[in-house]
């Protein structure tokens, strides 16, 4: 629940986000009553609400589960995530994607 990582500007880093959970994603901006983006003025995550927290917290993508950022305790080891990198891919491979993409881009793909 930190929110530091999502003010992309300020970190300098943006997670990257495969097809299969661009969807997902896209699933939880619907649900939270929008249907599409709008760029946050200070550079942060277009997904934080007013209040500073993430809107799609459950729909949030793998980068934002684990830690792309310093701020949140840093990267898990890739040893510990490498099956599930793996899985990623190749849902994106089955559903057409073409690899890893910035948040902002990935999303609006599918939205």
């Amino acid at each position: 629940m930190r929110t530091r990582c999502c003010h992309f500007r300020l970190t300098g880093k943006t997670p990257l986000l495969t097809r299969g959970e661009a969807l997902f994603l896209a699933i939880g901006v619907r649900a939270s009553g929008r249907k599409n983006l709008k760029p946050h003025p200070e550079g942060a995550c277009p997904l934080l609400g007013r209040d500073g927290r993430c809107t799609v917290y459950a729909h949030r993508p793998f980068g934002c589960r684990t830690h792309f950022c310093e701020a949140a305790g840093g990267m898990y080891p890739r040893k510990h995530v490498a099956d599930l990198i793996q899985r990623l891919e190749a849902l994106d491979e089955k559903l057409g994607g073409d690899g890893s993409r910035p948040l902002e881009g990935a999303l609006a793909a599918v939205l």
